[in-house]
C-alpha cells in the first residue's frame, strides 16, 4: 500500500530540521505551550471526508461505525486486537488468565495520562468497564452480572462464573468499544452519554460542529508504546497536528473532494465510482474487505417461515451473478460462503460450504414443489439508499422469476426499510450489509432479536456452548458445527459474499492504514 511508504527524502530534511531546532534551543527552556518530550515540530492538518454524522461520540453508547472511525483516535481500551485480530494488551500492560479462563487480571500501564492531565489508575479503568458492561449488549451475553474489581492502583480483575474463551475478543471488540475514561467523567454521565470526551489516546478532542465536522488535535503528552505498530496497537504516533472529519453523505461530493485535493482522504468511495478514481494518478485506492452481504429470510411470518422454501431460493441463486451486478469490478467482492471474516484467521470456517453458490434451478423446482408453492407472492424489499443492495435484490427476483416464482420488489428509502424489517407481515426476503465481528457470539444474523429472527435451540445451545468453553480450539469446533447447522438445517440467511469498503487516499498522504479492524489514523503524515 502506497500509504505504508516512508519517504526517505522527507525523513531526512525533517532529521536535519531538528538538528538545527536542537541546536538552537540546547540551553533554553521550552517555549510556551510547549512540553518535555514532545514532538514541537509537528504540524500541518488531515482532512478526511466520512460519509455519516455520528450519533455520539461516547464509545459506549453505540454500535455505529462512524463513532468507532472517529473516536478511536482519542480513545483507547485495555485490550485492543492487531493484524491478525489476535487480542494484545494496550492500556494493560499484561493480562494474566486463570486455567479455566474465568478469572482475567490486568496490569495497568503506569504514567499514562489522560487529556485533562490526570494519571490513568484502576478506580478509572473500573468505573469505565463496569459502564461499558452496562450499556454492551455483547458484553451481557458473554459475562453475565460479572463486574470489575480493583486489586491495587494498577491492577483491576474479572471473574466469570463460567469459563469464556470469548472473553478477550469481546472485551478488545472494535464495534461500541471499551474505552478507558477518568472516574469522574463515568461518575457524571447520563444516559446521553459522557458530558466532556477525556481519553488516554494519541489525538483530544476539540469540538463538534453539527453536519459540518469534528476537530481533533494532537495531545502532546501522549504516551507512546516502544513496541511496532501493529493493527490497532503498539506504537500510536500523531503526526499531523490537525485531524478534521468532515462530514460529507453526498457520495459525490466525496469524490470531487478528493479529487480536487479538499479532503485528503475520503471514506465509503462509492462502487461506481471505482474505476474513475482507480484511473486518477494523484490518488491511491484502498478497498479492504469489512462486510458481508446477506439475503435475510423472514422467519416470523409468511412463506419463508417454512426452512424448505428458504432451502429452495437458497439453491435456486446464482452467486456470481449476484456480486457481478451490485460491485461490477471483482476487486471489491469475494464469492466466499463464510459467516466469519478469512480473516480472523482463529474463526474463519468452510463448513457447510457445498450449500452456498448452488445455482441448481431443477433441484430448485422440485424443492418449492415439496413445500407446496403455488404461485404466491415472494415480496423482496430493497432500496436504493444502497445502490449494491437493489442491484442484487433486481438479480434475485429475476433469478427467482425465470423458474416460475411470482415475485415483488418493494423499494423503500433506508429509514422505511429499517422499519417494516421488524414487521413480520411485511416482508419475505431482504437484502443487507453486515459488519464482520470479532467472535461469532455477536453475529446478527443468528441473533434471533434481530429482523425475521426466531430462537432456535440448537443455535443457542451451540453459542452458550461457543461462550463457555474452556479453550478456543474446542469453541472453534463449536463454531464449524454451528455454521454447518446453519447452512444445511436452519439457513437463517443466504450469504452472498463479501465486499469491500473503498478508502481514497491522497498520494501526499503517507503511513494510513486500514484493515479488518477499521481507519487508523495514527502514524499519518500529510507531505506538502
Amino acid at each position: 500500500m502506497k500509504g505504508k511508504r516512508i519517504r526517505w527524502w522527507a525523513i531526512l530534511m525533517i532529521s536535519i530540521s531538528l538538528l538545527i531546532i536542537s541546536g538552537c534551543n540546547s540551553d533554553s527552556e521550552p517555549a510556551e505551550g510547549e512540553t518535555e518530550g514532545g514532538d514541537d515540530n509537528v504540524s500541518g492538518e488531515l482532512r478526511v471526508a466520512h460519509n455519516a454524522q455520528p450519533p455520539t461520540l461516547d464509545p459506549h453508547m453505540t454500535t455505529a461505525g462512524v463513532t468507532s472511525d472517529m473516536s478511536r483516535i482519542a480513545f483507547e481500551t485495555l485490550i485492543t486486537v492487531d493484524f491478525d485480530y489476535q487480542p494484545i494488551p494496550m492500556l494493560a500492560e499484561s493480562v494474566e488468565e486463570s486455567d479455566e479462563n474465568k478469572v482475567f487480571t490486568f496490569h495497568l500501564r503506569e504514567g499514562v495520562t489522560f487529556h485533562n492531565g490526570k494519571e490513568m489508575t484502576s478506580e478509572d479503568v473500573v468505573a469505565s468497564m463496569n459502564r461499558w458492561l452496562e450499556y454492551s449488549g455483547v458484553a451481557s451475553e458473554a459475562f453475565d452480572d460479572a463486574q470489575f474489581e480493583e486489586i491495587d492502583e494498577y491492577t483491576v480483575v474479572l471473574e466469570l462464573e463460567e469459563s469464556s474463551s470469548i472473553a478477550l475478543d469481546v472485551l478488545a471488540s472494535k464495534e461500541q468499544f471499551a474505552a478507558i475514561m477518568p472516574k469522574e467523567i463515568i461518575d457524571e454521565a447520563d444516559a446521553e452519554g459522557v458530558n466532556e470526551l477525556i481519553g488516554t489516546g494519541p489525538f483530544e478532542f476539540v469540538e463538534w460542529a453539527q453536519d459540518q465536522y469534528v476537530h481533533y488535535t494532537k495531545f502532546d503528552d501522549y504516551q507512546l508504546l516502544d513496541s511496532p505498530a501493529d493493527g490497532l496497537g503498539g506504537k500510536k504516533e500523531a503526526l499531523v497536528k490537525d485531524i478534521y472529519f468532515d462530514i460529507v453523505p453526498d457520495a459525490s461530493t466525496r469524490v470531487a473532494g478528493i479529487q480536487t485535493g479538499e479532503y485528503d482522504i475520503a471514506f465509503a468511495i462509492a462502487f461506481e465510482n471505482y474505476e474513475q478514481l482507480a484511473g486518477d494518478p494523484n490518488i491511491y485506492l484502498d478497498p479492504v474487505y469489512l462486510s458481508t452481504m446477506d439475503l435475510l429470510y423472514n422467519k416470523r411470518g409468511g412463506l419463508m417461515e417454512d426452512v424448505k422454501m428458504r432451502e429452495a431460493v437458497n439453491t435456486a441463486l446464482g452467486i456470481d451473478d449476484i456480486l457481478q451486478a451490485s460491485f461490477d469490478d471483482q476487486e471489491l467482492y469475494l464469492v466466499d460462503s463464510g459467516y466469519m471474516s478469512k480473516d480472523i484467521r482463529h474463526w474463519a470456517s468452510d463448513a457447510g460450504n457445498e450449500m452456498y453458490n448452488q445455482n441448481d434451478t431443477e433441484k430448485a423446482k422440485q424443492l418449492f414443489e415439496e413445500a407446496g408453492y403455488d404461485g404466491e407472492e415472494i415480496v423482496i424489499m430493497t432500496t436504493r439508499d444502497y445502490e449494491h443492495y437493489y442491484n442484487a435484490s433486481v438479480v434475485i427476483s429475476e433469478q427467482l422469476e425465470q423458474i416460475g416464482i411470482n415475485t415483488s420488489l418493494e423499494v423503500y428509502d433506508w429509514p422505511t426499510i429499517v422499519d417494516r424489517r421488524e414487521d413480520p407481515e411485511a416482508w419475505d426476503l431482504f437484502v443487507n450489509g453486515f459488519p464482520f465481528k470479532s467472535d461469532p457470539t455477536q453475529l446478527l444474523q443468528i441473533n434471533p432479536e434481530f429482523a425475521g429472527g426466531i430462537e432456535d435451540p440448537t443455535v443457542k445451545d451451540l453459542l452458550d456452548t461457543i461462550r463457555t468453553s474452556p479453550s478456543q480450539e474446542e469453541a472453534q469446533e463449536y463454531w464449524d458445527e454451528l455454521q454447518e447447522y446453519a447452512w444445511t438445517e436452519f439457513l437463517p440467511i443466504t450469504k452472498l459474499g463479501t465486499f469491500s469498503s473503498i478508502y481514497a487516499v491522497s498520494n501526499n498522504v503517507e503511513g494510513f492504514t486500514v484493515g479488518q479492524m477499521g481507519p487508523m489514523l495514527w502514524n499519518t503524515s500529510v507531505v506538502e
